[in-house]
């Protein structure tokens, strides 16, 4: 086991050593004039000479917003560019340092844009870039961008919005410039609004532009819509009218059609507010459908009821093949007309014709409803 006074000389020699480094970065003014003297010759003007020039991109996603009257997506985040220019190399015992901050419009930049964006800035020149002494540098900016993105509503109100944003130059091809996705991982600082990030994806492609390729990095963001009104709003409606029309089956024809009525006028009413809240997308969304669906069954409820209300009413004589028909079916299924039927039908059969028509009529109806809400639930 070393002994105490062999420890506390080997941590002063270790303090001695790091000294000399850790004093030069911090001073300053050395650093500015070594720094002054290894860009004076520096054309920043002139890529690196080493072509292709490989630029390792990194996006750091701080807040995504949708905009769905415009169908734009706005980003914010910080854009880390790394690359190799040996024109900038220094021998860090001599520095005393291995990197060195510095204005970033004093160097070469890569000319880095987003490709689809319809507006916004990014770039700044007052962000200062950092310079290590094996040739690497590296540069930030904050990208202030919109891009358009196409709706897909058919979710809503849980639907799901994706839009990629590319990165690329519009003035080097892939023969001057290259570019990597780093393995830098984003996160997410600021959220907040009616949408929430799901997910950030990345992707490398080429990009044909007239005779020449053009390296493209691009990033795909995910955006989920929080609408838990909306979603219990339109649960409520449907379930509300669901039970509305449920209720008129198990009434008779004659009573059905406020129950029926009063459960297409629900749903219209929800349609209407909806619809001034959804901006128009390319894909109609599932509870509109569901929602049109429930209206439309309330009044083939209301029509099926009068249906069968004229069908107990007439008064000739029932044709060959319907008692055939109901002599069969009357071995299956009770079809024995009510008093009050035969009073308004002066023919038994017509009578019970009318009751076995109500009842498939119901029968389908009530199928049609769990169809919509199986649906609406998955």
């Amino acid at each position: 086991m070393a002994s105490r006074p062999a420890v506390l000389l080997t941590t002063l020699l270790l303090c001695a050593y790091s000294a000399p480094a850790r004093c030069a970065c911090d001073n300053a003014t050395r650093l500015s004039r070594q720094v002054d003297a290894l860009l004076a010759e520096y054309e920043r003007e002139s890529p690196p000479p080493d072509a292709p020039v490989t630029v390792t991109l990194g996006l750091d996603v701080r807040h995504a917003a949708l905009d769905q009257q415009q169908s734009t997506m706005r980003l914010l985040a910080d854009l880390r560019m790394t690359w190799y220019d040996p024109r900038l190399k220094w021998n860090a015992t001599e520095w005393e340092c291995d990197s060195a901050p510095t204005s970033a419009w004093r160097l070469w930049r890569p000319d880095v844009l987003v490709l689809n964006s319809a507006a916004g800035s990014a770039g700044e020149l007052w962000m200062r870039a950092r310079m290590h002494n094996t040739g690497n540098v590296s540069w930030i900016t904050r990208l202030d961008v919109t891009v358009p993105v196409a709706l897909a509503l058919a979710d809503w109100p849980q639907d799901t919005q994706t839009c990629t944003f590319e990165f690329g130059s519009r003035l080097s091809n892939k023969d001057e410039m290259v570019l990597e996705i780093g393995d830098f991982k984003h996160v997410v600082v600021f959220e907040a609004g009616p949408w929430e990030i799901v997910s950030v994806s990345r992707q490398e492609a080429s990009w044909q532009r007239g005779e020449e390729q053009v390296s493209v990095a691009a990033w795909s963001v995910a955006l989920r819509r929080r609408a838990p009104a909306h979603v219990l709003g339109a649960g409520a409606v449907l379930l509300a009218g669901a039970l509305l029309l449920a209720a008129a089956t198990a009434l008779p024809p004659h009573q059905r059609h406020p129950l029926a009525a009063c459960a297409s006028f629900i749903a219209a009413l929800w349609l209407i507010t909806a619809l001034l809240r959804l901006p128009g997308g390319r894909a109609c969304p599932r509870v509109l459908g569901v929602m049109c669906a429930l209206c439309v069954c309330g009044a083939l409820a209301a029509a099926s009821a009068a249906l069968v209300l004229r069908v107990a009413r007439l008064s000739g004589p029932p044709p060959h093949y319907l008692r055939d028909l109901l002599s069969r079916l009357s071995t299956v299924c009770r079809l024995t007309p009510s008093a009050e039927s035969c009073v308004w039908s002066e023919s038994g059969a017509w009578a019970a014709a009318a009751r076995l028509a109500d009842r498939v009529l119901c029968a389908a109806l009530l199928l049609a409803l769990l169809v919509l809400l199986a649906v609406h639930l998955l």
